[in-house]
This record gives structure tokens, sequence and C-alpha cells, in this order.
């Protein structure tokens, strides 16, 4: 099993592939169980963006049901948001879509999260449809 300690690079870290959790296989065996993982290609880490947050459409793991997610790429974090930040006010941080549970949420893209100063400068269209003034 890989450490958990990451190594860095001037502005990019190496961390364990959440979709396989760092075994290089795919962990759903769909295409074989040994096959490589599809994020990793079978390295069974990753390399990222430092300052980084943890996804919060996947909760981490890289996939969303067997899928590998669509915001963070199976990686299971994000590059960070430079500066102060808020709760997402449309998916209350979960980064779905509550609409759709696999779609992630337009307003955040999937973070969870947004800019403070976003907050309350850009409502949300579909608000000002139902009359709602931000």
């Amino acid at each position: 099993m890989m450490a958990q300690t990451p190594i860095e690079t001037q502005n990019s870290v190496e961390v364990r592939c959440a979709f396989c959790r760092g075994s290089g296989r795919d962990p759903f065996g769909i295409m074989s169980w040994l096959s490589a993982c599809c994020v990793c290609l079978g390295k069974g880490h990753v390399t990222v963006q430092t300052p980084y947050d943890h996804c919060a459409h996947c909760d981490g793991t890289g996939a969303v049901n067997t899928l590998t997610c669509t915001v963070c790429r199976g990686k299971g974090v994000l590059p960070a948001i430079d500066g102060p930040t808020e709760l997402c006010p449309k998916c209350k941080g979960t980064g779905d879509d509550r609409s759709a549970p696999a779609m992630d949420c337009l307003k955040c893209r999937g973070r969870g999260r947004i800019p403070a100063e976003t907050a309350n400068k850009n409502p949300d269209p579909a608000d000002k449809r139902k009359g709602v003034k931000g």
C-alpha cells in the first residue's frame, strides 16, 4: 500500500489516487479485475495542483456511482479557490444538483463552495425567474 504522505514538486503534489485507492487497478472490475485504473493509469498516484481542496461532488472518492467523477476527473481533489469562500447556496455544499443526483451543481460546478465576493454579486438566474431578489 502506498504512503499517505504527499510528494511535493513546485506547484503540484503527488497524492494517492482516489478512484482506485492507490491500487492502480480498476476498482469496479468493469473491463477486468486486472485492468489498470483509468485515472492514474496503474501508477496508484496522481499529480494535483497545490493548494487543493476535497471534491464535494464525489466526497473525495473519485467516483459517482461506478463512474469517474466528472468534477475532479477521479482524483478526489480540486485546485483550491483563491480567497475566502462561502457554502454554495444552491447545493448547500454537497456539490450535487438536487434534480439529478449524478450531476454536479451548476452554481458551484460541483465544488460545494463559491468565492465569497461572488455569492452576493451573482444571484442564481433561476431565482430571478421566480421573482426572488438577490
